[in-house]
């Protein structure tokens, strides 16, 4: 059996003033602790969503910017093919009119040329056929 006596209520008065002494020098700080430690991994929490929303936007700036750049960078490209086109067929154009140039004075060239020719050839045209003739016949004519 259990007796009551006066260490009962002793043992109740020590239990109790260790639970005292427990709650304000031990449970409390470890629970403010937790409390903080808590607070810190909610805090990052937070910080990480904000990073992660700050990330996604740079990342769509940055997109954007991106294609801005490379929109320029096409028009650029197609706009310096359209002048290297334009200047190529206009060195073709001068290449073609001097070369057809050439050509005709080439042309004017051989027809004066051939024109002495048959000029010098109907101003001979007796003394070749009298010197044929007479190769031909084996004496002078």
């Amino acid at each position: 059996m259990i007796e009551l006596n006066a260490t009962l209520l002793v043992q109740w008065g020590i239990f109790i003033a260790l639970m005292i002494f427990l709650k304000y020098f031990l449970f409390k700080p470890v629970l403010r602790v937790i409390d903080a430690r808590q607070a810190k991994v909610e805090g990052t929490f937070v910080g990480a969503k904000d990073l992660q929303v700050k990330a996604a936007t740079s990342k769509e700036e940055y997109q954007a910017k991106l294609g801005a750049a490379k929109e320029k960078l096409f028009a650029r490209a197609a706009a310096i093919r359209e002048s290297a086109a334009k200047e190529s067929k206009g060195l073709m154009e001068k290449a073609r009119e001097e070369a057809l140039s050439q050509v005709e004075s080439t042309k004017e060239r051989v027809q004066h040329d051939s024109e002495i020719v048959r000029r010098e050839l109907v101003a001979n045209v007796d003394s070749l056929a009298r010197s044929i003739a007479g190769k031909i016949l084996d004496r002078q004519i």
